[in-house]
This record gives structure tokens, C-alpha cells and sequence, in this order.
């Protein structure tokens, strides 16, 4: 027996001892796990060790590992595994802090009546000590129940600290609107409260809203942040920097500045730009708002505030970026958006708008996939607002936009098949009609394209090439007159309405109602010398001997320029004559010194007019032009004058004609006493009034009279020839005055970067330096000649304008969107043709 005894003993000794061992490595391995954080694997191994050796003891306490488990999920904001470590921690019985970190995991959640519950429990309970009550009084807030809250610090105060019981009626004083009495209690908390929390946050935020702004600053260190090189106070704290942010976007002041600061801290750069976006989107400067945003992202994901913003500020900046003509920035903004969900057709339409702009052909196709999806979804889950008659045109309308994507990369088989896809869907579209009409033109079928490109203008077709092309058609076709009436019919939806007001000027008139000799000879030695009129000019420039002189006339070699002239005049039947005679013999007169021989000169081919009169009787009116233009004494023109009225119908408006074609020549009252004349005998004949208003200067007070009062006339009539004689006339003014401000030719020979300013300044001082104030013209004056630049031809480039289509045929709420854009190039069907 006792051999027996003795052998348990010495069995009982041994686990004593194993258990010991295994307790001691045990500790060390646990102890090393801790040390590295490795809180999940110390966790296993406490649960193997415990089926081995249930009653080991270790610390710390397994309840602790949970809570410094969950902590650390926590900060690795995997919110839901740290909530079920936490929940681990409290069934092991552990309380206090376990509960603000569970509490602090569930409001991540979204889950605050079930935190409130569980903070509720643990107070009631009696297991949630002191340092922790504030917890569920801050829940309390957090619902809104603030009669709960005044209940408890009334009636339990000795649950609290005192540091809790100032900051909940600092926050109840606030709620108030007792702004004094909650700065006197949070300036009474000198430590956190619970983990985390920030005393100085609240005084500055009761400075803030009590209006301190200055105070609020010295305490966050803005005033000083310019002058140090330390980093500022309210960098040193999420909370300090939003309480900064909403100082800054308040005040605007002071700006801060990045090179007085630690650059290499990201944390203090994230701020810099924060605050800055703040101020720029105060400022409605959205274009560089997005931009600090866009820099800001790449390298942070502070300030999830701003997160929210990026959606609205991005569409803001777009618009804002393609208002400022930079629409490479609006691309930039709004691709980054077109991903978002939902969808955003608007934003489609005016990115695919902007791509083209850009020339980005390679995104458009992308863009118009999109928009093909999202619409035929909405197809499919709305048809009550999608019915057929108004998907399928709109379906087939995006397949066209495909095509013309597809165009514009060349792609022209891929192009084809977009537009089989929309006649499959809806034959009918007059958008496809327009495609399918721009393929006719370029396979060189303009009966058929003509056609098509007008049954789909007629049916609504807004696309910009569409109508450019039915326009190339006529004129390939030779059909000047189908153009016109094309242009008339079709012109106003895409901004062409100078066809209601066209005007045609013959070359050669054009040129010698410059009234320079300078101007002249460059206009009519860039024209066609097929012409008869301008070959007559042409010839004049080429036999003159001497530069212009001081009255801008030159010497004229008669032998050189007669012999020339004949010779031009023996090949021309007598209809041809008349034009080149009256050019002859204006260009004498108005450009040749009077030297010896000139006045016969004249008189000689004005003769010649003369003699044509008898065969032709439009020679007769050429023949009164160039005389009332050369003879000064009214006198002279009386018998020629009368002779030919009387043989007129209507001679108040013929001599009315006569009166509109010498205008162009000069500022020339030698038919003032006829024309008065004739006004007492039709004193409503709007021409005669229009006439009489050119015998005086533009800037007379009779002029705009006479012209008036012969236009509402007109008007009123519905006269066709006056109306015409009118936008003639106002078609002569706008040559007139661009003449008056263009400076010599010369200037533009050797025309370079560094003289262009001068050139623009004096063009404008001539245009508009006696029209309005000296100090408003000078302040004007740079963005005027940045305008007038901006609005010079990019020889580097086709200088066609190319027309977008427009939109209000799909979505009936859009207002059409006509812009033409600076250094486009033409793209899609249009560039094949």
C-alpha cells in the first residue's frame, strides 16, 4: 500500500509539473502573438491549449483579447467582424470600455437604436461604469432625446463625472441656441472624456456659432498658419480640420498657403486642398474646385465630405469648364460621371457634344453604347413612357449617332451596318433618311440624296451635315435657285439665315466702292480674270506708273491701259460691254491724277456706254451712274436725266435705282434736286425716301430718318424690291465700315506675332474709339483684341463650321443646342464627301 501511495504521488507530481511547463510556454508564445498584434492567432491558440488544460490561467484574460481583437478591426474599418469580437468580449463578462467600442461598431452600422439598447441595458444593469455613462447619454443626443438626457443628469448626477455633466449641458445649451452659457461649460473640460473625444473642438465650434469668427481662428491656428513654419493647430485633428474647412468656406479668410507649410505632409496637403475647394465653390469657381478634387483623389481618401460633393461639382465644373471654351477640361469631368449610377442621359448628350468638339472620336462609340442600353432598359421596365412611336425613332437615332462615330474613325463598314440596325428598327426616321442621303452624295447619286437629305430635313432631321450636304448637292447639280430655296426653307434651325438677307455684290462694284486705291488693286487681282468687269480693273492696276499720292490717286500709262481695254472690248457683244465700259470708265475717274488726257479718256469710253443705249437700254442706266458720279453741276444731268424718266413707267423708282447705284461711289448730291423734286410727287415711295436718305452722310440725323420712315413703309407694303433695296443698303453700310477700320495692306504683308497687337489696337480705336468714353475703351480694349483674335481663320485647319444635331427630337424637354466651335474639324460622312 504504501509502494502504492507513493507511485500517485509521484504521478501527481509530474502533471503538476507538465501542467506548469506547458502554462510557461504557453504564456511565452501568447505573450509574443500579443506583441505583434497577431490578436485572431493568439485566439486559436488559446483554444487549443484549453482542450488540453481547461484550468490553465493566462494573461491577459481572453475577454481582453476580444476587445483589443474588435479595437483592431475597428481601425481596420471591418466593422461587422469587429461588432461580433466585441459582442465575444462583453459574453465573457467584460464592461466598460468593450461597450463604447460595440456602441462605436453598431453606428458604423447604421444600427443606433440597437446600440442605444445595449448601452441602456448595461446602464440600468449597472454595468456600465462611470467613465462610460457619457456613452449613452451621447446616444441619447444622437436620437434627438434630450428629455431623457436632462432627466438623468437631474435626477442620477452621481452617475456622471463632472467633466460629463459640463459637456451634456454644453451640448444642451447649444441646442438652445445659449451659446455663452455652452462655451462656459466645455471651457470647464480639461481631458477627453471618452477616447477620442476633443475639448477644444467644442469651444471653437461655440465660438464659431456664437459668431467669434477670430477667436475661432486663434484657436485653430489659421491666423498664425502663414508666419510659421510649424504645423497649425487644427492640423492635428480630423475634427480641428472640418471645424478649419467651415471656418474657411465662411469667411474666406485667411487664405493659406502651401509654401509657408510642411509639404511633404500629406496630411497637411489633403487639408490645403480641402480648404481650397471649399473656397473656390464659394467663390462659383467650379471648373478649379473639380480640378483640386481630381488631384486630391488620387493621392487621399480624407475628407469623405468631399466625396459627396464630386458628383454635383462635376457636373458644375463641366458646364462651366465648356462655357469658358475649354472643353477638354469638360470631358475630363464628366467621363469620370457617365460610369455612376443611374445613368444620366443628359450628361450623355452633352459629353458625346463635347467629345466631338475635342475630336475624341474614339470615346464616342463608347458613350453611345451606353446611351443604347440605359434606353433600351428604360424600354423595358417604363413602356408606359416608352411607347413604340417613341423608342423606335429614338433607338434608330442613336444607331445613327453610331454610324456617325464610326465615320469619324473611319470605320465606314461598321458605320453601314449601324445604319442597317436603325432601319431595321424604324425605316421611317428622319435621321436615318439623313444618313442614308449623306452615303447617296458621297457615292456621287445627288438626284437620289437630294431626295432623301430633304425628306429628312422636312421630318425633323437637325443634324448639321445633313443640311450642309443637301446644299453641296444643289450646287453640284447647278441648281443656284433649288439652293437658295433650300437655304430659305431649312436654314433658320441651323443658324443660316443670311439667305433672307443676301445680298449679291458684283465683284468689280465691290471694289471700286472701297474708294482706296490700295484696297482696289488687291481686291480685284485676287478675282477671276474671266470676269470682263474685273479684267478691265485688272487692267487699269496693271498699267498704273506711280504709287498713290497724297488724295490716293495714281499716274495712269493711257497708251498701255487703251490698247489693253480695246483689245478686252473687241472680243464682248454688246450686252458684255456695258459692265467693263462703266468699270473703265469709274476706275478712271475715281483712281487716275488728273493728268493730261485723263477727262477725254473718261469721256471716251463714257460715249461708247452711251452709243450701246440705243440696242440695249440697260446702257442708258449705266450711262446716268457714271455721269451723276463725274459731273458735279446738277445742270448737266438735267436733259439726260429727263429724257430717260420720261420713258419710264415707274420714274420715281428708276431714278430712285439710279440714285442707290451711284451711293456706292461716293458721297454725291448731284441728283439732291431731283430727287426732292420727285418726293413732292410720291411723297410714300419708300425707294425715293431710301434714295434721298444716301444723298446725306450715315452719321446725319436725316439719314436715319429718311431710311426709317422708307423702310416702315416697305414693311408695311410688303414691297419685295424696296425690302431688298434696303438690306442692300444695309449690306454697303457693314462693307463701309469694315473698310473704314482695316488698315493699309501693306501692314498685312509682313504681318507677325510681334506687330499684330498694334495692328488690332488701331483697327479698334478706328471701329470704336469716338463711340464711347476714352477710360471704358482702354479697359475694354484687351479682351476685344483677344476677341478679334479668337475669331481669325486657324489656317492649319478646315475652317468649315460643322453643326451638332439637335436633341429636342428625342427628349422633348431639351432645348436644341446650335454652338459653332473654333478649329473643328470636320468629322463622320461630310469628311468623305
Amino acid at each position: 500500500m504504501a509502494k502504492h501511495q507513493s507511485k500517485q504521488r509521484s504521478q501527481q507530481h509530474v502533471s503538476s509539473t507538465g501542467t506548469k511547463l506547458a502554462e510557461n510556454s504557453f504564456e511565452m508564445q501568447l505573450q509574443e502573438l500579443l506583441k505583434q498584434k497577431k490578436y485572431r492567432q493568439a485566439l486559436e491558440e488559446i483554444k487549443k491549449i484549453q482542450r488540453t488544460h481547461p484550468d490553465i490561467e493566462f494573461t491577459p484574460k481572453e475577454s481582453e483579447i476580444w476587445l483589443l481583437r474588435g479595437q483592431q478591426e475597428f481601425q481596420k474599418q471591418d466593422f461587422k467582424q469587429a461588432e461580433k469580437s466585441l459582442a465575444r468580449a462583453l459574453e465573457f463578462g467584460l464592461v466598460g470600455e468593450v461597450h463604447y467600442w460595440q456602441a462605436r461598431c453598431l453606428l458604423e452600422l447604421n444600427q443606433l437604436d440597437t446600440a442605444l439598447n445595449l448601452l441602456r441595458n448595461a446602464f440600468e444593469a449597472g454595468n456600465l461604469i462611470k467613465d462610460y455613462s457619457i456613452c449613452y447619454l451621447k446616444l441619447l443626443l444622437l436620437k434627438g432625446d434630450t428629455v431623457t438626457v436632462e432627466q438623468l443628469i437631474n435626477e442620477q448626477p452621481k452617475r456622471f463625472s463632472a467633466a460629463q455633466l459640463h459637456w451634456v449641458r454644453g451640448v444642451l445649451a447649444l441646442k438652445h441656441g445659449q451659446h455663452q452659457a455652452a462655451l462656459a461649460s466645455f471651457q470647464k473640460i480639461k481631458h477627453p472624456i471618452t477616447p477620442g473625444d476633443l475639448p477644444i473642438a467644442w469651444i471653437i465650434y461655440s465660438q464659431q456659432v456664437s459668431g467669434n469668427w477670430n477667436a475661432a481662428a486663434n484657436l485653430l491656428g489659421l491666423q498664425s498658419s502663414r508666419y510659421t513654419f510649424g504645423k497649425p493647430k487644427y492640423l492635428e485633428h480630423p475634427i480641428l480640420e472640418r471645424l478649419a474647412t467651415a471656418q474657411q468656406a465662411h469667411t474666406g479668410l485667411p487664405p493659406l498657403e502651401a509654401r509657408n507649410l510642411e509639404r511633404e505632409d500629406p496630411t497637411i496637403q489633403d487639408a490645403l486642398s480641402a480648404l481650397a475647394i471649399v473656397q473656390l465653390i464659394d467663390s462659383d469657381n467650379h471648373h478649379d474646385a473639380a480640378h483640386v478634387l481630381l488631384q486630391m483623389s488620387k493621392r487621399s481618401t480624407r475628407f469623405s465630405e468631399l466625396k459627396n460633393l464630386r458628383k454635383s461639382l462635376f457636373t458644375l465644373a463641366g458646364q462651366q469648364a465648356l462655357n469658358q471654351g475649354q472643353t477638354e477640361c469638360a470631358e475630363l469631368f464628366w467621363q469620370s460621371l457617365l460610369t455612376e449610377k443611374p445613368f444620366n442621359p443628359q450628361l450623355a448628350i452633352n459629353l458625346l457634344e463635347v467629345l466631338d468638339a475635342n475630336n475624341s472620336d474614339k470615346e464616342r462609340p463608347r458613350v453611345v453604347t451606353q446611351f443604347l442600353r440605359w434606353l433600351e432598359q428604360e424600354g423595358k421596365q417604363k413602356p408606359q413612357e416608352w411607347p413604340d412611336t417613341r423608342l423606335k425613332p429614338t433607338l434608330a437615332h442613336l444607331h445613327c449617332w453610331m454610324a456617325d462615330a464610326y465615320m469619324a474613325l473611319g470605320r465606314e463598314r461598321a458605320a453601314l451596318g449601324a445604319l442597317q440596325q436603325a432601319e431595321r428598327i424604324c425605316p421611317t426616321s428622319p435621321e436615318l433618311l439623313g444618313r442614308k442621303g449623306l452615303v447617296a452624295a458621297m457615292e456621287e447619286n445627288y438626284t437620289q440624296a437630294i431626295s432623301l437629305l430633304t425628306q429628312a430635313l422636312e421630318g425633323g432631321c437637325r443634324y448639321g451635315e445633313v443640311y450642309g450636304i443637301l446644299l453641296q448637292c444643289w450646287e453640284e447639280v447647278g441648281d443656284k435657285l433649288a439652293r437658295n430655296e433650300a437655304r430659305r426653307k431649312f436654314g433658320k434651325h441651323f443658324g443660316d439665315l443670311s439667305i433672307e438677307t443676301e445680298v449679291e455684290i458684283l465683284p468689280w462694284v465691290d471694289a471700286l466702292s472701297t474708294l482706296s486705291y490700295p484696297l482696289f488693286s488687291r481686291l480685284v487681282q485676287t478675282e477671276d480674270k474671266k470676269d470682263p468687269a474685273i479684267r478691265a480693273c485688272q487692267i487699269f492696276v496693271n498699267a498704273v506708273q506711280s504709287p498713290p499720292n497724297s488724295g490716293g490717286r495714281v499716274s495712269l500709262h493711257q497708251k498701255v491701259a487703251v490698247e489693253a481695254w480695246d483689245t478686252l472690248l473687241k472680243k464682248l457683244s454688246g450686252q458684255e460691254k456695258i459692265p467693263v465700259l462703266q468699270a473703265i470708265s469709274l476706275s478712271i475717274h475715281l483712281f487716275a491724277k488728273r493728268e493730261k488726257g485723263i477727262a477725254a479718256l473718261t469721256s471716251q469710253y463714257l460715249q461708247k456706254l452711251f452709243n450701246l443705249s440705243t440696242e440695249h437700254p440697260e446702257a442708258r442706266v449705266a450711262h446716268l451712274v457714271v455721269l451723276a458720279v463725274k459731273e458735279n453741276n446738277p445742270q448737266k444731268l438735267e436733259l439726260p436725266l429727263r429724257t430717260y424718266l420720261d420713258t419710264m413707267p415707274q420714274p420715281g423708282n428708276a431714278l430712285a435705282n439710279i440714285q442707290l447705284q451711284v451711293r456706292r461711289f461716293g458721297e454725291i448730291t448731284t441728283l439732291v434736286p431731283v430727287l426732292e423734286l420727285a418726293l413732292r410727287r410720291e411723297p410714300q415711295n419708300s425707294l425715293l425716301l431710301l434714295a434721298r436718305a444716301t444723298t446725306y452722310h450715315v452719321d446725319h440725323p436725316n439719314y436715319e430718318q429718311l431710311k426709317q420712315q422708307g423702310f416702315e413703309l416697305a414693311r408695311r407694303l410688303q414691297d419685295a424690291k424696296a425690302l431688298q433695296a434696303f438690306r442692300e443698303e444695309q449690306a454697303f453700310l457693314s462693307a463701309q465700315e469694315t473698310t473704314s477700320i482695316m488698315p493699309d495692306p501693306e501692314e498685312f504683308d509682313n504681318l507677325d506675332m510681334s506687330n499684330i497687337d498694334d495692328l488690332l489696337s488701331g483697327m479698334l480705336q478706328k471701329l470704336l474709339g469716338n463711340k464711347m468714353p476714352k477710360a471704358e475703351f482702354e479697359r475694354m480694349l484687351p479682351e476685344l483684341k483677344q476677341k478679334m483674335l479668337n475669331s481669325m481663320p486657324n489656317f492649319d485647319e478646315d475652317d468649315e463650321s460643322e453643326e451638332e444635331p439637335d436633341l429636342d427630337l428625342i427628349f422633348g424637354n431639351l432645348p436644341p443646342t446650335r454652338k459653332k466651335r473654333k478649329g473643328r474639324r470636320k468629322g463622320g460622312f461630310q469628311e468623305l464627301f
